[in-house]
């Protein structure tokens, strides 16, 4: 049976299979060879890229409804503060006006009640809709 050799890439000479260095010059067979490379970063970089793409998403979304709340009520406020001023303008100019009064009176002062009914409808992304209608009361007394 024949025993299989290496041959020394730098002198040519053959030598065990099994050693790393030539017994004939002392080349190391073994240097020229790619050293192995772990993938794990790379597995780690491409699971990675999704759960961060999510969490972005999810942070976009987030700030999103936030801001889409704040800009509600920013504009519930600005229509609520108008309306009552445009109340106390008309009544500064014009006569006084009948407000009913109950039938014991106690109070002295008539009071008014402003009324502000806001009809709504949303779409989310998925496309399903909601709507309603809400309704704000307001009492002012003079």
């Amino acid at each position: 049976m024949s025993e299989v050799q290496r041959i020394c890439p730098h002198c040519g000479e053959p030598g065990p299979l099994a050693a790393r260095y030539c017994p004939h010059c002392g080349n190391d067979s073994q240097a020229a060879l790619p050293a192995p490379q772990s993938t794990l970063p790379l597995a780690l970089g491409k699971a990675a890229l999704p759960i961060l793409v999510g969490a972005a998403s999810l942070a976009l979304r987030a700030g999103w409804k936030l801001l889409q709340s704040r800009m509600a009520a920013r504009i519930t406020e600005t229509l609520t503060g108008k309306a009552i001023e445009t109340l106390r303008a008309t009544r500064s100019s014009q006569p006084p006006m009948r407000t009913e009064q109950p039938r014991q009176s106690l109070q002295s002062k008539p009071r008014h009640t402003i009324r502000i009914r806001s009809a709504w409808a949303i779409t989310d992304a998925n496309g399903a809709q909601r709507s309603g209608v809400s309704e704000h009361h307001i009492e002012i007394d003079e």
